[in-house]
């Protein structure tokens, strides 16, 4: 095999000279200050040549009360407008955020099952239930789905739902907030604007692939603004993508065997370890028409996604306003699962041969709907303005195996095609806002206070899929429901909210806010902020803010079971409050709860260069994930073992079997069962740093704009909870393993920069981007090894043609980066017999390689 993962960091360095360029330009850039305001743009309708800066835009997340800029906050938040979206060419706005800002990433590399397709993101290093998602100011759902992954229990909001087309611009907030906001914005907030235009739009259909001739998508992006009465609006936006699958396929070694092996009777016989002959037998004659390149598991998923959205707004009065937003969204998404060699389909079931001679390759298939709403009134009375709003969100999520089989069924015409449940969720908002500025005598500015009442209901259910996708060992890839992990549960949460801003002086600014929540299932929550910045100088500030923060135990975690079979073996992910689960010595999730502590630096000598630096540091207590696997495996009656493989005692095998029995469970003989639940495993403490550079410069050559930004930041493990007292007699039992561990240490690069360029001229733009992604440490087969440093680049342009019309073309991963291999050392000896080279699941840079697309906009 040929493996460049692991080098010395001295042979990448050159990799940052693009980076260390940009820099000294962007210094060259300050020294000249701007000739125009920040607040241009350059022509083109679908903005990618556009030379707008958010810098002076007022923000309005962060502080119930604020009206400071990105400038002059008192925390660090990124402003990333409609314009920044579209120039990424990516196709969903996860995906665009992520190329724009290196503190967000998706969860590292390949995922498998679901989670391909339900995207996780993780703010400052940290879990993606840990950022909070808003539309409007106001709390979107988290979807129906949980992880049974990295981050076991957490579920978070679906950013690729949410249309591109409808968005003015993201607010990010890099810091708590749950004294603003509630639960689940430990790391911190994205708040998405949409547009409200009265008048105008814009329609733009965008196509690509990858450079290999796959993974086509194309998008149909629209947006209309109307008048509404004299003075409101009705912005509607509509987008519609296709995309299709970049096959990307693992090669078996030659001589390795996919068929079962032919006796000297003509029978078939299973083949031995690592698909080995066994003795006196001849390898099956269809082994000359094998397809070596039918495992295909690590390729893109494909997905069709049509998603629809409102703002309005309008007068009622002179002093009262309406508002409402909605959007509603639609995918089917697919992603291809290992493939079964046919000596797999041989051994569990001779008869599924006569279905897939040849083997299969099933696929996991999500039909999800999401449904989203709020409609409130706004106005002044008096010298108070006040918000009332109503807000009702709903996602659902169908779940389905295609091409697969179900070994336990014989009988002839046995479904290859399996419904295996449904998840749902519910979630309605009701709010109420009050706002006064008060005169106080010492301070430089009026009091800016706000107050509030929040009330939220919450409604989860999980529903058993047809019987043959759970019958016996269920449906091969994904096992149906059964009955028994079925779950309907509801809470509901009250919470009061006040804050206040000031400036105490002309130089000093301060921000208070307190919030309370009481939960009807795991009780009451308190959390505060404290954030304040100071002007040293008109162009060097201070700030720091010390908060607390909480993300309450979804209802999908306290009710999350699933039963998993095979013709052996039995595994089940047990409801935390099941018998089984208490008989384990579970107890109810408690709330995860956060300190979080930063202080920054920003600089600003003039129109044209912004530079800020903040360190910060999260503790986060209780963190939900999952307990070891109880139980054992009797298959070999001469050797019981336990899920990690070692030899059980008679007395521990008893042990076991008394534990289990009290939730009336009996392993039978030959057999093997596991017992796992979630539960909070312990604490950690991240700390990191964030740079953040932005210059602009007006020269005869036309505008050139820069921006640079690195996070870099590591977390430590500070704590595990102990094992319960239930099973602190049996061996090999850690509610934090080493392979945990490094999930929660090292999920993310030690660091990531982004880095761009634009420039305009005209009716010409011109863009180009960096990401550099920092080493990542692996752990894999008992190996440990670091994924080196990687750097894609990134091109696109534009050109206004005229008449509304515009034209665009880019290429994503210019030089055709790809993920790398394994090292040997970090493969099992079934993968080593099996494979030619096996891809890192954890690489930063996808299967597909380069992209480019192409664009046309038309805007009215």
């Amino acid at each position: 095999m040929k493996h460049s993962t692991v080098r010395n960091a001295a042979k990448t360095s050159p990799r940052i000279l693009p980076l260390a360029s940009l820099l000294g330009a962007m210094v060259a850039a300050w020294s000249s200050p701007a000739q125009e305001s920040r607040s241009g743009s350059g022509p083109s309708p679908d903005g990618s040549n556009t030379a707008a800066s958010t810098l002076d835009a007022v923000l309005v997340t962060g502080s119930r009360s604020s009206t400071r800029t990105v400038k002059n906050s008192s925390t660090p938040i990124d402003v990333v407008s409609a314009q920044d979206l579209a120039a990424t060419g990516k196709g969903s706005l996860l995906e665009a955020l992520q190329y724009a800002l290196p503190s967000l990433s998706q969860n590292g590399g390949y995922q498998g099952d679901q989670e391909s397709l339900i995207r996780g993101y993780r703010l400052r290093n940290l879990s993606p239930g840990y950022t909070l998602v808003l539309v409007n100011g106001k709390r979107r759902n988290t979807s129906a789905y949980a992880s049974s992954g990295t981050f076991a229990g957490h579920a978070w909001t679906d950013l690729a739902l949410i249309p591109v087309s409808a968005i003015d611009h993201v607010e990010v907030l890099r810091d708590g907030a749950s004294a603003i906001y509630g639960s689940d914005a430990i790391a911190g907030v994205i708040n998405v604007i949409l547009k409200s235009q009265s008048r105008g739009g814009g329609v733009s259909v965008e196509s690509g692939q990858s450079t290999a001739g796959d993974g086509a998508r194309t998008t149909l992006r629209a947006n209309l603004g109307l008048p509404w009465g004299q003075d409101g609006f009705l912005d509607i936006a509509a987008e519609v993508t296709n995309q299709e699958h970049a096959i990307r396929s693992l090669a078996y070694r030659d001589g390795y065997l996919s068929y079962p092996a032919v006796d000297g009777s003509g029978n078939l016989v299973k083949l031995g370890a690592n698909n080995t002959l066994p003795a006196g037998t001849t390898a099956n004659p269809a082994e000359a028409t094998r397809n070596a390149q039918a495992q295909t598991i690590y390729s893109s998923p494909a997905y069709d996604l049509k998603s629809l959205s409102l703002n309005a707004g309008r007068s009622l009065s002179d002093a009262l306003d309406f508002y409402a937003t909605a959007t509603v969204s639609d995918r089917t998404a697919e992603a291809i699962q290992n493939f079964r060699l046919p000596n797999t389909v041989f051994s569990n079931n001779a008869g599924a041969l006569s279905v897939w001679p040849d083997g299969f390759a099933p696929v996991i298939q999500t039909k999800e709907q999401e449904y989203t709403g709020t409609t409130g009134i706004k106005g002044s009375f008096g010298a108070w303005s006040l918000d009332a709003s109503v807000t009702g969100n709903r996602d659902t999520i169908r779940t389905y195996t295609r091409d697969s089989v179900n070994y336990s069924l014989t009988y002839p015409g046995s479904p290859t095609d399996f419904y295996d449940g449904k998840v749902d969720y519910q979630q309605y908002i009701g709010n109420f806002d009050a706002r006064r500025a008060f005169e106080v005598g010492f301070l430089d500015s009026p009091l800016d206070f706000s107050a509030g009442l929040e009330y939220q209901y919450e409604r989860y259910a999980r529903s058993p899929g047809q019987w043959e996708s759970y019958y016996g060992s269920g449906a091969s890839a994904f096992i149906g429901f059964q009955p028994a992990d079925s779950a309907r549960a509801t809470r509901n949460s009250k919470a009061v909210y006040v804050g206040a801003s000031a400036n105490v002086t002309r130089r000093w600014f301060l921000d208070l806010a307190g919030r309370y929540e009481d939960h009807s299932d795991f009780g009451d929550v308190s959390t505060g902020r404290i954030s304040t910045r100071f002007d040293v100088s008109d162009s060097f500030g201070v700030r720091a803010t010390v908060s607390n923060g909480f993300h309450a135990p979804s209802l999908a975690a306290q009710y999350y079971q699933v039963t998993s079979n095979s013709p052996t073996a039995s595994y089940l992910t047990a409801s935390v409050n099941s018998a089984a689960a208490r008989a384990l010595g579970a107890v109810p999730l408690q709330p995860e709860k956060a300190n979080n502590y930063s202080v920054g630096f920003t600089y600003d000598p003039n129109q044209g260069f912004h530079a800020a630096v903040d360190f910060y540091q999260i503790d986060v207590r209780d963190q939900l994930g999952a307990s070891s696997y109880v139980g054992y495996n009797a298959a070999n009656p001469d050797a019981v073992t336990d899920y990690s493989g070692a030899v059980l005692t008679a007395d521990q095998k008893a042990a076991i079997d008394a534990l289990l029995a009290n939730a009336g469970v009996t392993i039978p003989d030959g057999q093997a069962y596991f017992v796992k639940y979630f539960t909070n495993i312990g604490d950690t403490r991240t700390r990191g740093v964030e740079l953040t550079l932005e210059a602009s410069q007006d020269t005869r050559w036309g505008r050139f704009r820069y921006n640079y930004a690195i996070n870099a930041s590591r977390t430590e493990i500070t704590k595990v909870a102990q094992v319960p007292q239930a099973l602190q007699a049996l061996p090999n039992l850690s509610l934090l393993t080493q392979s945990t561990e490094y999930s929660l240490r090292y999920g993310s690069p030690a660091y990531t920069q982004v880095a761009g360029i634009g420039w305009n001229r005209g009716a010409l733009g011109l863009n180009l981007n960096f990401q550099y992604f920092g080493p990542l440490r692996q752990l894999s087969n008992g190996y440990k090894y670091q994924i080196d440093p990687r750097l894609l680049t990134s091109i696109s342009g534009s050109y206004d043609v005229g008449g509304g019309w515009s034209v665009g073309l880019g290429v994503d991963n210019l030089f055709n980066e790809k993920t790398r291999f394994q090292p040997d050392q970090a493969l099992t000896a079934s993968s080593l017999a099996a494979w030619q080279e096996v891809y890192n699941t954890a690489d930063r840079v996808s299967t597909v390689g380069a992209y480019w697309y192409g664009r046309i906009s038309f805007a009215f």
